[in-house]
């Protein structure tokens, strides 16, 4: 079995600093309050990835600085990939069937719109949740699926068990 789980970066504040690249666009201060609650919630449903591949951009950096001392004692290991920041939902399906096969859960750490279309992609037809995510995927949100498959190579979209969503405005 394997294991996805997308968390999609804590509000940002681009509407406060409107002359800062994208990229380094930081949280803003209900994104850094927002965050560390999320890692609680990673903490209580027992979340624990072996691999985390994260955006370099300064929010989901930030998103994933302040949540990873709430989820876990000690730090997956963590990857900074700019396919995250730079993907859609179809390249980060590539990314994730090129992972090494002892990876058994990883954690995504990235953007809208790419993380809301893979949420779209890996559940399947005709369910509550895919409709759900076609409306929206919140900042801070968090969704778990399972796979029946034991490479990853072999993950195919739509098979996805959805396990877990939350979103900070559900807590």
């Amino acid at each position: 079995m394997k294991t996805v789980t997308l968390f999609r970066h804590a509000k940002s504040g681009y509407k406060d600093n409107p002359a800062v690249a994208d990229i380094d666009r930081p949280l803003a201060d209900r994104g850094e309050e927002a965050a560390p609650k999320m890692g609680r919630e990673i903490r209580k449903c027992k979340l624990r990835p072996d691999l985390i591949l994260c955006s370099p951009s300064v929010r989901t950096r930030q998103t994933l600085a302040l949540a990873l001392p709430e989820a876990w004692d000690t730090s997956p290991e963590v990857h900074f990939d700019t396919r995250v920041y730079e993907g859609t939902a179809q390249m980060l399906i590539k990314l994730l069937r090129k992972l090494p096969d002892q990876v058994r859960h990883v954690m995504i750490v990235g953007h809208n719109p790419a993380l809301q279309e893979l949420a779209i992609a890996l559940t399947p037809p005709g369910s509550p949740a895919r409709e759900a995510f076609k409306e929206k995927l919140a900042t801070a949100a968090v969704v778990s699926f399972d796979f029946d498959a034991e490479r990853w190579r072999s993950l195919a979209p739509a098979t996805g068990q959805l396990q877990l969503s939350i979103s900070p405005n559900m807590l």
